[in-house]
């Protein structure tokens, strides 16, 4: 008890806070010798700040743009790969398509050496009389014939209305043919030919039969025919054109195989079978 003691006596008898704490079982914090909160941490300027702002924005900018280099070249690879792929691929069809063309020209070139030596035994290809040519292309034989043969053979025998219908147009050229300013030829239109027809059938054509009696025209006429694109002003649109020059249209009418038996398959009786050669003379 501290009744009747002096205070000195009191402050000697008291309890310190360990042997309270260790009476309690409580464990007392030791007291922090830190002086962080006497001294004032220091902080950077604000130019210090700034410049280390700017230099990470050169930072984040320079690996932006590496990351974009980066992504174009990925994308120019991809390409190349894909382009390789695509001009490989070709090349192989390429390949494919020259063989192809090989082994076509190398039968057509056996099929010609084979009909050059039958018309070479043949007699009545060798008989033409000496002041008769010799047709430049099937459409210059089938016109120099009697219309009333070809009709026969064309139409009658082998069902090939289109080509009687080109034969017939094109020796009616000064009929339905467009002729040159200057007279070096004449050409055909595909409004030329659906006149021609026209007056050939007795009734319009039908676009079909205009594009057939074209074809039919270039394929008979060989190398008597060139097909190009014409264009009278700037204004208009190219046109397509099967044109001749005059020496040769012109000799279309010169019947020279009237009187002869050319269209019969067998034996000729009383005239010959002309031959029809290219332009230089050489069989086809």
């Amino acid at each position: 008890m501290s009744i009747g003691l002096s205070p000195d006596e009191v402050d000697e008898n008291a309890v310190s806070d360990n042997d309270f704490a260790a009476a309690m079982g409580m464990d007392l914090q030791e007291p922090s010798t830190s002086n962080t909160g006497t001294t004032e941490q220091e902080v950077p300027s604000r130019e210090t700040m700034w410049a280390m702002i700017q230099q990470q924005a050169e930072q984040i900018n320079t690996l932006e743009q590496r990351v974009a280099d980066l992504e174009t070249a990925t994308k120019k690879a991809s390409t190349s790969r894909t382009d390789l792929a695509a001009n490989a691929h070709e090349a192989n069809e390429n390949a494919k398509t020259a063989r192809e063309i090989s082994k076509a020209a190398t039968a057509k070139v056996s099929q010609l050496e084979a009909q050059i030596e039958d018309d070479g035994e043949s007699s009545n290809t060798a008989c033409l009389p000496g002041d008769v040519d010799p047709a430049t292309s099937p459409l210059d034989l089938y016109a120099n014939c009697s219309p009333y043969q070809v009709k026969q053979r064309l139409v009658d025998e082998t069902n090939k209305k289109n080509s009687w219908r080109a034969v017939t147009a094109a020796r009616r050229w000064d009929e339905f043919a467009t002729r040159r300013k200057d007279g070096s030829g004449v050409f055909w239109t595909r409004a030329d030919l659906k006149q021609a027809i026209t007056a050939i059938d007795g009734e319009k054509p039908h676009g079909t039969t205009i594009t057939r009696v074209w074809d039919a025209l270039v394929e008979l006429g060989g190398s008597d025919v060139i097909v190009k694109e014409r264009r009278v002003s700037q204004q208009q649109e190219k046109i397509k054109i099967v044109a001749m020059d005059m020496d040769t249209v012109e000799g279309l009418k010169e019947m020279r195989y009237h009187e002869f038996d050319l269209l019969e398959d067998v034996a000729v009786t009383g005239g010959v079978t002309p031959v029809v050669t290219g332009r230089d003379g050489s069989g086809v």
